[in-house]
């Protein structure tokens, strides 16, 4: 799909669909009635006036005879009838312009594409309001990887019924002449786009063909892709590394999905300052060990590695985009399987940084995957800063909804860079608390610490069990994505299944260090 950018002016040519974007106006109302019918419920700029008289005054007449008052995401689109060039023209609503923001606009390119893909278009026009208060490189940015993010599908086993993509080009008409920046905007949108549905792809696969050794296999092709170093720890390695948590969780289904540590490692050419490690959790199917989950509670669980997924989604773009810092990407893989060589609640196992865990819920074993992560990680780069990403808690969805993603720090500047970031791409998350009245809910009396602490909190102890394996004077940041990792119907550009949530926020933040 070919995505370019058009100067003003040029809105006369060639398209099967050409769409105007453009602003509520305040003082509108939802619904017009007879009253309102004659006044202006949205913005009609130079793009609009000229969409109009293409269509001799039918396309503002039109909308306003149904109701158009240009909320976000409402459309109208009329057939030129052979009047222009272009074989329909229509608006989108952006909501009020005091409310804009960088992420509107990705929204905006999302819904363009469904309105274009919903009528099998193959060329799409889209023309943006004379005004915004977001710079035109971030508009563009943002438009494009709409487009990019809502284009994607996971058809793979359909084999009836199967949707092709009809539009093969798009084009953004700009109110000023494309720079050379905006058109590097189309590019690193483009790049972007690819890190999160690669993310997609691995979430929305079968655990049966995606195990850990089939996911470290797919790692290293797109460390090839992207010029990333990488190294495999299998489990002859990770026990000589004595990573006794890792294995444990392992165990059961050593056999038929033996467990790797994948470490992927991006330099900058010149030498970067900051050291950051990504560790993501890469369960690629979670039974909840002996503690087995119900059939209900596992028939999502091939999603349990969207934290890693995240992590090889972003390092890609990294490896594309070649900011000026220093990023080590873990991707720790198992499968948490049921069998004769399960780990039991009330085994005492001796973690790679030396700490003993006494196990209450084999279901809880995320965290002891990341902590012997996070151990060999400081052992072996020393970063200043260490983001973990996984889908680690039930809890966190009863605390903060399926929408938002929680997120736990050591340093209140990490926190409100990812916050940031999080704002820019629109990917939500809510601060919750490393409240130290609740560390005694872990304590053992046979062991330093247990895996799991009461049902209140839970996604709060799992943060706090974290904490013990971080060395102090290392910034930390944990994000519980257990909530937005997946969405069960298609909204903009997030699609039905695996979101790819992080890696937008991931790649924002660390091309801003």
């Amino acid at each position: 799909m070919k995505i370019a950018l058009q100067k003003p002016g040029n809105l006369a040519g060639i398209s099967d669909l050409l769409i105007g974007l453009t602003f509520k106006l305040p003082n509108s109302t939802a619904k017009s009635n007879e009253k309102t019918q004659k006044t202006n419920l949205f913005e009609i700029g130079e793009v609009i006036k000229e969409l109009d008289g293409q269509v001799l005054g039918y396309l503002v007449s039109g909308a306003k005879d149904e109701g158009f008052s240009a909320d976000e995401g409402q459309s109208f689109i009329t057939s030129t009838l052979g009047k222009a060039k272009a074989k329909s023209v229509g608006i989108l609503g952006l909501g009020l312009a005091h409310e804009q923001s960088v992420d509107l606009f990705r929204r905006a390119g999302g819904e363009s594409f469904r309105l274009a893909h919903k009528k099998r278009v193959k060329k799409l026009d889209i023309a943006l309001p004379e005004k915004t208060t977001v710079p035109l490189f971030d508009v563009v940015q943002a438009l494009t990887e709409g487009i990019q993010l809502a284009s994607y599908q996971f058809d793979r086993y359909q084999t009836k019924d199967k949707k092709t993509n009809p539009v093969n080009e798009i084009e953004i008409h700009l109110p000023t002449a494309p720079t050379a920046e905006q058109k590097r905007g189309i590019s690193r949108a483009e790049i972007i786009s690819q890190g999160v549905c690669l993310a997609r792809d691995l979430i929305n696969e079968g655990p049966l063909v995606l195990n850990p050794v089939k996911f470290a296999e797919h790692a290293k092709t797109i460390s090839q892709e992207a010029g990333l170093a990488i190294e495999v720890l299998d489990e002859k390695r990770l026990k000589k590394e004595k990573m006794a948590l890792m294995l444990a969780v392992a165990s059961a289904a050593l056999e038929a999905s033996p467990p790797r540590l994948v470490r992927l490692h991006y330099k900058p050419r010149r030498s970067s300052k900051r050291k950051i490690v990504l560790v993501g959790k890469g369960v690629t199917f979670d039974s909840g060990g002996l503690d087995i989950k119900p059939a209900e509670g596992m028939l999502d669980m091939k999603i349990d590695m969207s934290g890693a997924a995240a992590v090889l989604g972003t390092m890609y773009a990294l490896g594309k985009l070649a900011p000026r810092v220093e990023v080590i990407g873990y991707m720790a893989l198992v499968e948490n399987g049921v069998g004769p060589h399960a780990y039991h609640p009330g085994d005492i196992l001796i973690s790679r940084k030396g700490l003993t865990v006494e196990i209450n819920n084999t279901d809880a074993e995320g965290r002891l995957i990341l902590a012997d992560t996070f151990t060999y990680a400081i052992d072996h780069d020393k970063p200043d800063t260490i983001i973990d990403i996984a889908t680690l808690t039930g809890a966190c969805m009863v605390a903060l909804g399926v929408k938002t993603a929680g997120i736990f720090a050591n340093d209140d500047g990490l926190f409100e860079a990812i916050l940031g970031s999080g704002v820019t791409v629109g990917e939500a998350y809510w601060r919750l608390p490393l409240n130290p009245a609740l560390k005694e809910v872990l304590k053992s009396p046979l062991a330093d610490i247990k895996n799991c602490g009461d049902r209140y909190g839970g996604a709060i102890t799992a943060a706090l069990f974290l904490e013990h394996f971080v060395d102090q004077g290392t910034k930390w940041a944990h994000l519980d994505i257990a909530g937005p990792a997946t969405n069960n119907k298609p909204h903009a550009y997030l699609p039905t299944g695996g979101v790819g949530f992080g890696v937008r926020t991931l790649v924002d933040y660390l091309t801003g260090q």
